[in-house]
């Protein structure tokens, strides 16, 4: 197997468990409908983030570049030039998490899909063959990661100090796409990226849940049900708790 595959896996699974649920927040616009409707996501660039530090900044240089010789900044530029080759989804652990609904989800009057990807490494996988084709191109499930976003303590720069030099090819394009700003903790972000590059591709995950917000209407909803019902998943409504100042969620009635 692939050992950058396995460790951007292996992030998620400290437990080792074979399920994990997770979630994409989306407004309610033609630019989203469409992908839904190739069966299918939008991966962005990192050129598109909101966050202009995220999968660009620099690292600070450390004894390797003496040691080994080689140049440092040139060597970050290399990696990063490779991340920004990628393609990303942005997905979140808790489908009720308010500030995700009124930054991500149009104030909540967009909606929420929540997808439960199978861990390749606690399952038998075939990762020779392709888990899907999709608008006539095979894909590979050793063409995805997906890892839990690392905060910087004090917002510091990764200092690079822990890679060797043999290290440093499997680490640092690691290093460059999960870090980001204590500011971003409240996403608890987990980052599916895909090495073919940005665009509509297919989600090696299963659509489970979809969550209509409080403020969606009743004609957007009907809509959504059409394009998603062909999986299967569970709809529901969302409103606002009696109880708690919460998001709670009721079974959607067709």
């Amino acid at each position: 197997m692939d050992p950058e595959y396995k460790r951007g896996w292996l992030s998620l699974s400290a437990k080792e468990t074979d399920k994990i649920m997770l979630y994409r927040f989306f407004s309610y616009n033609s630019n989203t409908l469409g992908p839904l409707i190739c069966g299918g996501l939008y991966f962005s660039s990192p050129k598109d983030f909101n966050d202009p530090f995220d999968c660009n900044f620099r690292m600070k240089p450390t004894a390797i570049e003496k040691q080994y010789g080689i140049s440092w900044d040139s060597t970050v530029d290399e990696f990063k030039a490779d991340v920004h080759k990628m393609g990303f989804v942005c997905l979140s652990p808790h489908w009720d998490n308010t500030l995700m609904w009124a930054h991500y989800a149009d104030k909540f009057n967009g909606f929420c899909l929540g997808f439960e990807f199978n861990n390749p490494l606690c399952r038998n996988v075939d990762f020779e063959e392709p888990f899907t084709t999709f608008r006539g191109k095979a894909y590979y499930i050793l063409d995805f990661w997906l890892h839990e976003m690392i905060y910087a303590n004090k917002d510091e720069y990764p200092t690079g100090t822990s890679f060797g030099f043999d290290e440093i090819e499997e680490e640092m394009p690691e290093a460059i796409i999960r870090y980001k700003a204590s500011d971003w903790q409240y996403e608890h972000e987990c980052r599916l990226s895909f090495r073919g590059g940005n665009g509509i591709h297919p989600i090696p995950g299963d659509l489970k849940e979809v969550y209509f917000g409080l403020r969606m209407d009743d004609e957007k909803k009907r809509v959504l049900t059409s394009i998603l019902g062909k999986y299967h998943p569970t709809f529901y409504n969302t409103n606002k708790s009696e109880t708690y100042i919460k998001v709670d969620r009721i079974l959607f009635e067709f």
